[in-house]
């Protein structure tokens, strides 16, 4: 959502863009520290494994023109690996940047203006809206020399890179008409690139900044020739550089930024949104995203939130999962950070936005942030005896408790949550808890009981016709009987849930189904079917930032890779899953990786590395301890050492007298299901 704002340092920083053995870097390149380069995969792991061949690849050569650096293509220490060399583009040459500058027309001598070119990197826009102002200076036009005179202050090549550039855009801005100007602050008002009949229905009227659609027409094509905003003839939109939409954003006043956002909003109200079931991606939400950010700058945080929940919540959480879209849009919400409460009005408001916010920090690989904002929000409605929503937040608490190992308190909270849903006679939240209880007790090892909530549920969803219901209770069966070592009753499930998927079309349940065939195909031995589903999966689960679901998909293809004995491919899977799991925390995904590397170095016959990753895998798996641990990463990793002949780790068992009891829940009552 903020991409249009992010200055390429700052894209350079958090991307780890540097490669250590390259030479001659510019300054703008950034900083590197090994080990930040997740961001830099490929989302389709068959296409970081391509580039790493052709890097391999003597007869010929091979250019790739990319705005970051393939991890892929970078080895541990952070240097190009063999075969490879990084060219990063800096600006114009002195020759070039000099012919740029007289080719507007503008004078100046070489020793005059070598030293500003090469204190921004020779970036062309710079230049060229540099020469645009001197060549529009009303005294002394196209004399830079004069110019310079007339502007004392201006000397940017006294300071840092990051400040050279504002300081010169801030000089070239200064000759703008109010009108410019003003037009120029609605384009980077936006997070988008601008319609042209946006910038018309804002620009041309009475009180606007034209009185008419011609001499818009002349100060867009000023502000193109100025080099401050381009335009997509395909598309007719108009946009800005990032470093053109940070000055001018920033140095907007107060009141004019406010002018610019009250028009957005009541530009974008009348505009309808469509219903979330037919969105198909976050364009057809984009009237309703860019109106939102109106309302947050103009910190009116109640309509924004009602404006969420209304146009923007189903689609970006079910049709489309775009959690890390959701995640930026929800913290604005909280001026003062995540650690207060939302700037709402109402307790109903701050416990929803508070559960919103938590639900897409869990979905997107972040739990542990996830698990003390749901807490937050569960306080606030019992405080409220808001009983209806404080089930919905303690079924969520309870899967982030989980994700995160404390399995005790991911029951109690569901235990907590069921009874209240038997309180309210509410058939469908009561199936949803089920849901969920099944899957955290099949987990743990409890399978008569787990059986018992799945099928009590699916008898729930069956009654109230949930195909999409339907669906999660047949991909937890095919967990289940996954576990329990059944792949032809895992395989039928799986297919009954990736038919059922495909009614309600939502992200996570088609990727979740694509993951679970998968995964049936390959325990069954039938590898070329698994392949297409689990990579789909991994791929879709990356481009969606769906981390829940690329660790068990990157740990399915490791154990793929392995059965066809490609124990470098299996690897490289494992090392991917150790960064996002341990980050989350998920123990459980932990285990199951390590049991996997296991199950690598017993079949190469690394003993000592065998034993390590086993041992590795029973600590994570052990969890509060048995019967609140992952049983199925306990009996694995267990199974390993045996084998090995090393012992299990001697691990503190559950002590019950550290914990609350569970509240008291029967499973199945006697009544119609």
């Amino acid at each position: 959502m903020e991409a249009a704002y992010i200055a390429d340092d700052d894209l350079d920083d958090q991307t780890a863009n540097r490669v250590a053995a390259a030479a001659d870097l510019p300054e703008s390149a950034g900083q590197s520290f090994v080990g930040r380069h997740r961001l830099r995969l490929a989302i389709d792991p068959r296409f970081d494994r391509l580039l790493r061949r052709l890097a391999q690849v003597a007869g010929s050569r091979i250019l790739i023109t990319s705005r970051l650096y393939p991890t892929a293509l970078q080895v541990e220490t952070g240097g190009p690996c063999r075969g490879c060399n990084a060219y990063f583009l800096p600006g114009l040459s002195d020759e070039d940047a000099v012919g740029l500058w007289r080719g507007m027309g503008v004078s100046g001598s070489r020793a005059e203006l070598l030293p500003v070119f090469r204190s921004v990197e020779s970036h062309p826009l710079l230049i060229r809206a540099l020469a645009a102002e001197v060549a529009n200076y009303r005294p002394a036009p196209r004399d830079f020399t004069r110019w310079r005179a007339d502007n004392p202050g201006f000397d940017p090549a006294t300071l840092p890179l990051s400040a050279s550039r504002s300081h010169i855009l801030t000089y070239a801005l200064q000759g703008l008409t109010p009108a410019e100007r003003e037009v120029l602050i609605t384009i980077v008002g936006f997070r988008l690139p601008t319609a042209y009949d946006t910038l018309l229905a804002l620009s041309v009227g009475e009180g606007k900044a034209c009185a008419e659609a011609g001499a818009l027409h002349e100060i867009l094509g000023a502000l193109e020739d100025r080099g401050l905003i381009g335009w997509d003839r395909g598309v007719n939109r108009y946009d800005a550089h990032p470093i053109v939409r940070g000055v001018v954003w920033q140095g907007a006043g107060k009141g004019e930024r406010e002018a610019v956002l009250g028009a957005m909003d009541s530009h974008f109200e009348p505009m309808e949104t469509p219903e979330w079931r037919q969105v198909e991606s976050l364009a057809d939400l984009a009237p309703a995203i860019e109106r939102y950010h109106a309302l947050v700058g103009l910190g009116r945080y109640n309509d924004a939130c009602d404006l969420f929940h209304d146009r923007i919540n189903q689609a970006t959480l079910y049709r489309l999962a775009a959690h890390r879209q959701r995640l930026e849009m929800l913290e604005r919400l909280f001026p003062d950070g995540i650690d207060t409460d939302p700037a709402l009005r109402t307790p109903r408001d701050r416990s929803w936005t508070l559960n919103a916010l938590a639900g897409s920090y869990l979905f997107s690989g972040q739990p542990g942030q996830a698990a003390p904002l749901l807490e937050r929000s569960e306080r606030i409605d019992a405080y409220e005896y808001d009983h209806r929503n404080q089930q919905v937040v303690l079924s969520n608490l309870a899967q982030a408790l989980f994700s995160i190992g404390r399995v005790l308190d991911g029951q109690r909270a569901l235990h907590r949550a069921l009874l209240i849903s038997r309180e309210l006679t509410d058939e469908h939240g009561e199936g949803i808890r089920l849901k969920e209880l099944g899957r955290q007790l099949a987990a743990a090892g409890t399978l008569n009981q787990a059986a018992l909530a799945l099928r009590r549920s699916a008898s729930m969803d069956r009654d109230r016709a949930d195909l999409q219901a339907q669906g999660l209770v047949a991909g937890y069966r095919a967990e289940l009987a996954l576990w329990q070592g059944d792949p032809g009753t895992a395989a039928a499930w799986a297919d009954r849930a990736a038919e059922l998927a495909q009614d309600g079309r939502h992200a996570r349940d088609l990727i979740r189904s694509a993951l679970q065939q998968g995964g049936t195909a390959l325990a069954a031995g039938t590898l070329e079917a698994a392949d297409p589903l689990l990579h789909q999966a991994l791929s879709d689960a990356r481009a969606k930032d769906l981390v829940e679901f690329e660790l068990p998909a990157l740990i399915a293809l490791a154990k793929l890779h392995a059965r066809r004995e490609d124990w470098a491919e299996a690897l490289d899977r494992l090392d991917e899953v150790r960064e996002p799991a341990e980050a989350g925390p998920y123990p459980m995904e932990l285990a199951d990786a390590a049991n996997t590397r296991a199950a690598i170095a017993r079949a190469t016959g690394e003993t000592d590395a065998a034993i390590a990753a086993a041992t590795e895998a029973y600590h994570h798996a052990w969890c509060d301890g048995p019967p609140y641990a992952y049983h199925w990463g306990l009996e694995a990793a267990g199974a390993h050492l045996t084998a090995l002949g090393a012992p299990e780790p001697a691990l503190p068992p559950f002590d019950e007298s550290r914990f609350e009891p569970l509240p008291e829940v029967e499973i199945n009552p006697r009544d119609k299901h």
